[in-house]
C-alpha cells in the first residue's frame, strides 16, 4: 500500500507543478559537480571524570582498575577534517536530484572513530520546484522528494564549523525519508515527512564524537580516541534504503518572507514522533541504540514505553550582511524529558586587503559570528550509570570569524566555552581553525 501511494503521489505531482505556473516555457538539463577539502587546526583542554559503574575488567583499557568519561583527543593536533564531493543535476524546477559523498569526514563519524569512512551525506531526487533559502515562489507549489536528506529545521546556512548542542542533539545528521511539501500562495510553506527515523546515541558536543563501545575493548587495548563527556543525540541512519520497522512521522508549517534586496525572514514550526527500537545496530561500536543505550546491564536511565516526540521551532533571517538563525525543541524519549534552545548570529562585513588574482583580492570577507545554545534535562539517572554526562545541563558558548580568502577558501577560527553541571569542575574548552577550499 505504502509504495501505490507513493507512485500515486510522484504522478499527481509530475502532473500538478508544471500547471502551478513555475516552470518556464521550455525547461533544459543542468549538471553541476563541486568538491571541498577541510583542514583543521584543533586544540581541546583535558579533562577526566571517574565513573561508578561497575565496568568488567575485561572491558577495561589494560592496567586500568576504573571507568572514566574523558576528553576525547586532548591537545593540539593538525588534521584533514573531510573530502566531499557533491553532484547535482536539475531538469528546469520540475526534477533534481542530488548526491554528497563524503570521505574521512572525521567529525561526523557515527559514533566512534571506527565508522565508516566513505559516506553518502545525501542521496536523493524531487519532483516538483521547492524554493531554497528565503527564496519565495510566484504561486502555489507542490514537490516530492525521496532517499537520504537533511532534516527540514536544519540550519540552512553554517556560519561556524562548530555545532550548538541543540543542532548536535536534534537535527544535526541525515535521515531517509520520504517528504511531501509546497507553498500555499508566495510565503506559507508546509511540509509531511515519513522517514526511518534516527536512532538515538551520545556523542560528545566537541567536533569529536568519541570512541564508546569500540572493539578494541574486547581485544583488551586501549580505545584510539577517549570517551568524551558525551549528550543523547539523534544520530546518523546506517542504511539508505527505506525501512518500515519504526517509521517516524513529521511535518512542519512555516511563512517566509523576502524583500527585493534578499533580506527576509523564516519561521518553521515543526513536530515528529516515531516508536523507539529496543535495540539498533551501529557502525563501531557494540552499544545498541535506542533503548538499549538507556540500560547498562540492570543499571538504567528512568525511561518507561518506546515513544520518542520532538516538537520545536526555528528562526531564519538575512538583513544585509547581517545572519540570525535560533531553534528551540522540546524532545521526550521514553518519558525522558529535555528542551534544548540555540541561537547564532553573524555579521559579514565586505572587506578588501592583500594582492589580487585573477580579480580577486588575498581577504574579500570577514564574518564574525557568536552562538550560545544550551541543553536542560529534566530527568536524573542513578550515580552508577555509565554516562552521568548525558543528564547534565549544559551551556556552551561559541565565538569565531571566518575569512574570505580570495573567491574558493576560507579560513575560520572559533573558540568553543563549556558551562556544565557536573560534580566536580571540568573544563571541555576548545579552539577549532578550519581551511576551507572549494573546488
Amino acid at each position: 500500500m505504502l509504495v501505490r501511494a507513493v507512485i500515486s503521489v510522484v504522478f499527481v505531482v509530475s502532473v500538478v507543478s508544471p500547471l502551478m505556473g513555475q516552470e518556464p516555457p521550455s525547461p533544459t538539463w543542468s549538471w553541476s559537480a563541486r568538491g571541498e577539502l577541510k583542514l583543521h587546526y584543533r586544540d581541546t583542554e583535558e579533562a577526566r571524570f571517574q565513573l561508578r559503574f561497575p565496568f568488567p575488567p575485561e572491558t577495561l583499557p589494560p592496567g586500568q582498575s576504573f571507568g572514566f568519561a574523558d576528553t576525547v583527543d586532548p591537545g593540539s593536533h593538525a588534521e584533514v577534517g573531510n573530502v566531499s564531493l557533491t553532484l547535482e543535476g536539475s531538469y528546469g524546477s520540475l526534477f533534481a536530484m542530488r548526491a554528497k559523498l563524503d570521505g574521512v569526514d572525521l567529525h561526523e563519524r557515527n559514533p566512534t572513530s571506527d565508522d565508516r569512512k566513505v559516506d553518502a551525506d545525501e542521496l536523493w531526487f524531487r519532483l516538483g520546484p521547492k524554493p531554497e533559502g528565503l527564496s519565495v515562489p510566484d504561486g502555489s507549489t507542490v514537490f516530492l522528494q525521496a532517499g537520504k536528506a537533511p532534516k527540514i529545521e536544519r540550519q540552512p546556512v553554517r556560519m561556524l564549523e562548530s555545532y550548538g548542542l541543540a543542532s548536535t542533539a536534534f537535527n544535526r545528521l541525515e535521515d531517509v525519508q520520504f517528504l511531501l511539501g509546497g507553498t500555499l500562495g508566495r510565503n506559507v510553506y508546509w511540509r509531511a515527512q515519513v522517514s526511518n527515523g534516527n536512532p538515538v546515541f551520545s556523542r560528545d558536543p566537541n567536533a569529536l564524537a568519541g570512541d564508546n563501545g569500540t572493539d578494541e575493548l574486547l581485544r583488551r587495548e586501549a580505545p584510539e580516541l577517549g570517551s568524551g563527556f558525551p549528550i543523547l543525540y539523534d544520530a546518523d541512519v546506517e542504511d539508505y534504503v527505506f525501512d518500515t520497522s519504526h517509521l517516524e512521522y513529521g511535518g512542519g508549517l512555516g511563512y517566509r518572507w523576502q524583500r527585493d534586496d534578499a533580506s527576509g525572514v523564516d519561521v518553521l514550526l515543526f513536530h515528529y514522533q516515531r516508536e523507539l527500537a529496543e535495540t539498533v545496530e551501529l557502525e563501531g561500536t557494540f552499544y545498541g541504540g535506542d533503548l538499549d543505550l538507556f540500560d547498562a546491564g540492570g543499571i538504567r536511565l528512568p525511561f518507561s514505553g518506546n515513544e520518542k516526540v520532538e516538537t520545536g521551532a526555528r528562526l531564519y533571517a538575512e538583513w544585509g550582511g547581517l545572519t540570525v538563525v535560533g531553534q528551540h525543541v522540546l524532545q521526550v524519549v521514553a518519558e525522558l524529558d529535555r528542551d534544548g534552545s540555540e541561537l547564532e548570529i553573524g555579521w559579514e562585513l565586505p572587506f578588501s586587503f592583500g594582492p589580487m588574482v585573477r580579480g580577486d583580492s588575498m581577504v574579500s570577507s570577514i564574518q564574525p559570528a557568536v552562538r550560545a545554545s544550551l541543553m536542560d534535562n529534566h530527568f536524573r539517572g542513578p550515580r552508577q550509570f555509565p554516562a552521568p554526562s548525558v543528564w547534565w545541563d549544559w551551556i556552551k558558548y561559541d565565538l569565531g570569524v571566518r575569512i574570505g580568502l580570495f573567491s574558493r577558501f576560507d579560513l575560520t577560527i572559533e573558540r568553543a566555552f563549556h558551562d556544565v553541571d557536573s560534580p566536580v569542575p571540568l573544563d571541555f574548552d576548545e579552539t577549532l581553525v578550519t581551511l576551507r577550499a572549494r573546488l
